[in-house]
């Protein structure tokens, strides 16, 4: 395993020359913070919109109000979030290798980083079901609160 280690760490290709630029790597680091911060930003928005949801089921008219109000602007975060993710991915990608693989083969942690993935993926489709449930309940409630009280939103 070792070996593999060194064999991945001092390869000479395209992105091992790129990451040796300091300015770079820094790049690296903040893009990859910023898609785990966009993550979070995504998941907490669908857990704030599941609690509203719920509450909506099982209280009145007020709280059904108060999700399809929060609906869009928590629906805004989303978007921008899951933005970020696509695009932030990008990069993450093409320097995963070196910029996360080999630190995790070297901690010997990479079942560690493949269950994250497999959590985090999971979590954003099981939200994104979620979501699409939800706004159908939003626009409802929208819809029959008339235009007073969406304009109140």
């Amino acid at each position: 395993m070792d070996a593999l280690i060194y064999n991945l760490s001092s390869s000479n290709g395209a992105i091992a020359h790129v990451m040796s630029n300091q300015g770079v790597s820094i790049l690296v680091i903040l893009n990859n913070y910023f898609h785990d911060v966009a993550t979070g930003t995504l998941l907490s928005s669908a857990v704030i919109l599941f609690v509203l949801g719920r509450r909506a089921q099982k209280w009145g008219k007020p709280e059904r109000l108060a999700l399809a109000c929060s609906y869009k602007t928590l629906t805004w975060f989303a978007r921008g979030a899951l933005a970020w993710i696509i695009i932030g991915g990008i990069p993450r990608t093409i320097f995963f290798y070196r910029a996360e693989f080999i630190p995790a083969a070297t901690n010997n942690i990479i079942p560690d980083l493949a269950m994250k993935h497999v959590v985090l993926v999971s979590a954003v489709v099981i939200g994104s079901i979620m979501w699409v449930r939800l706004g159908k309940i939003a626009r409802a409630e929208l819809a029959e609160a008339g235009e007073g009280s969406a304009a109140d939103c």
